[in-house]
C-alpha cells in the first residue's frame, strides 16, 4: 500500500497507519453508507 505521510509516533506505537482523508470525502462516504 502506498504511504501518503511519514510514519509518526502513533504509527510506531500502535502499528496502525493513518491515511488522511479530506472532510468532504469522509462526509460523502458516510452519507452514502447503508445502515
Amino acid at each position: 500500500l502506498p504511504k501518503l505521510t511519514k510514519i509518526a509516533g502513533f504509527e510506531w506505537g500502535s502499528g496502525f497507519y493513518i491515511n488522511p482523508t479530506p472532510p468532504e470525502e469522509a462526509a460523502k462516504y458516510l452519507r452514502e453508507a447503508k445502515i
